[in-house]
Formats: structure tokens, C-alpha cells, sequence
């Protein structure tokens, strides 16, 4: 039960934390990248280089070693092209040495705006905990679906998270009822596929649905705000441009998120949280 359970947090954590991540490196991006100098890009390029060609090839091996330890196999033989895999390698480790700058200019520059370094880490928090509460909450309520103590009520935290957020920091009724409804309707269809087929798979298919929902709710949201503004009631306008663009990077996150998860289901079998 332990095990099951760890698993569980663990993998609601791992999509909680994609889900809020496309915002605040977006945010930190543009923030960085208004204070972009040639030391900056020097610098990255440098420790680029020691990830590409010292972390990346070592956590490689690492990988293989314990992989052969498991299965007393060797790899297959099969090598990529050399410079393919640098290239790679440091394509991402540029990347990530970007997204660590952009997320620190992000605080930094919220600090500055606010007076003190720790006022400039109050508004990073709220945006990473504001968009994670809703896919912590959704996914702990998809994976204690089967157990019969847990399900009621994770259902309901799951259900209610949007609220809970919005009170939290403050969303705008029209904020809090628009997310609630998107989300009691992910929340539903991912019971479905737990229910119906608990596997590997979980939140692949999961994935397809968020996406889904997602696609929907925003091409109705377009086409009622033309139809608004065609009519000329423009009190009843669902989005404006910039909070739009908002929840499509909070939904791409949520589907990543459940694409790169590791799922707590290793085959057919839910796992026992009895």
C-alpha cells in the first residue's frame, strides 16, 4: 500500500508540476530575454558543453549499466551517429540552461518590481502552485478510483480543486466556473478509462482526453466570442486574447504532462490501496 501510494503522489506531482511549467517559462523567457547579453550566451554555451559531453554520455552509461543489471543482457549494439547525439545532447542542454536562466529572471525580475528578493518569489510560487492544484487534484481522484475509502472524497477535492484554487489567488468568477467546467468533464472521462481499462497506458489515454476536452471547449469559446461580438454584446465575451493563450499553455502542459508521467499501473492490475 505504501508503494502504491508514493507512486500515486509521485505521479500526480510529475503532471501538477508539467501542467504549471509552459506558463512560468514563458513568462521567464520573455522577462530573460529583454536582458539577453554575450556573457549570458557565452556562459550557457560553456556549461552546455559539459552537459553534452560529460553529464549526458555518464547518466548514459549509468542507464545501460543498471538496465543490463536487470534484464543480464547486453544492449542490442545499435549506436547513433556521433554527432546526432551531440547535437542533440547539446541542443537540450542549451535548452535547459535557458529555461534556468529565463525562470531566474523571472523571480528576479518580479523581486525587482516588488521590492525585495523575497516579495519576487511570491508571485513565481503562486503561478507554479495556482495551475498544479487542479491536475494534482484530478489525477489523485483518477488513481484512487478503485479504492473505496478514497475515492469520495479525492473525487471531490478533485472536483472542487478549480474553486480551491481560485480562492486561493484570487480567479475571477468567470476564471473559476469556466475551469470547473472543463475540468469536471476531464475528470469524468478519466474515470472512464480507469475503469474501464486500468493499464500502462493510463495516462497516455488520459492524455487524449485532456487534449480533447481542451480543443473543444476552446473552438466553442472562439465561435460564441465571434458570435458576441457579431452581435455586438461584448459584456458577454468569454476570452480575451491573452488569458486564451494562458489556457492553452496550462492544457499543452496537463497533456504533457500526462504523456511524460510514469504511470503507477505496470500491467493490467490496478495496484492495491486497500
Amino acid at each position: 500500500m505504501v508503494y502504491a501510494v508514493t507512486a500515486a503522489l509521485i505521479s500526480a506531482l510529475w503532471i501538477a508540476i508539467c501542467a504549471a511549467a509552459p506558463e512560468f517559462i514563458w513568462q521567464g523567457f520573455w522577462i530573460a530575454l529583454g536582458h539577453l547579453s554575450a556573457a549570458d550566451l557565452v556562459s550557457a554555451l560553456l556549461i552546455g558543453v559539459i552537459l553534452a559531453f560529460f553529464v549526458d554520455p555518464l547518466m548514459g552509461q549509468l542507464q545501460d549499466l543498471l538496465r543490463r543489471a536487470r534484464s543480464h543482457e547486453r544492449r542490442d549494439g545499435t549506436q547513433h551517429n556521433p554527432l546526432f547525439r551531440v547535437s542533440v545532447s547539446l541542443a537540450f542542454a542549451l535548452a535547459s540552461v535557458c529555461v534556468h536562466d529565463a525562470m531566474s529572471a523571472f523571480a528576479t525580475d518580479r523581486a525587482a518590481g516588488l521590492g525585495g528578493a523575497e516579495a519576487g518569489l511570491a508571485p513565481a510560487i503562486e503561478l507554479t502552485v495556482g495551475s498544479a492544484i487542479v491536475p494534482f487534484a484530478v489525477t489523485l481522484a483518477w488513481l484512487s478510483v478503485r479504492n473505496r475509502w478514497l475515492a469520495l472524497p479525492t473525487g471531490l477535492i478533485g472536483g472542487a480543486s478549480s474553486c480551491i484554487a481560485g480562492w486561493l489567488f484570487s480567479w475571477s468568477a468567470r476564471e473559476v466556473i469556466a475551469t470547473t467546467i472543463v475540468c469536471l468533464f476531464i475528470l469524468g472521462l478519466g474515470y472512464r478509462e480507469i475503469i474501464r481499462e486500468p493499464g500502462g497506458d493510463i495516462f497516455a489515454r488520459c492524455a487524449r482526453r485532456v487534449a480533447f476536452v481542451a480543443t473543444i471547449v476552446f473552438a466553442t469559446a472562439l465561435l460564441l466570442d465571434v458570435a458576441f461580438q457579431f452581435l455586438g454584446v461584448e459584456q458577454f465575451k468569454l476570452y480575451s486574447l491573452s488569458l486564451f493563450w494562458v489556457d492553452v499553455r496550462f492544457y499543452m502542459g496537463w497533456t504533457l504532462g500526462l504523456l511524460l508521467a510514469p504511470s503507477p499501473y505496470t500491467g493490467k492490475k490496478p495496484p492495491d490501496l486497500q
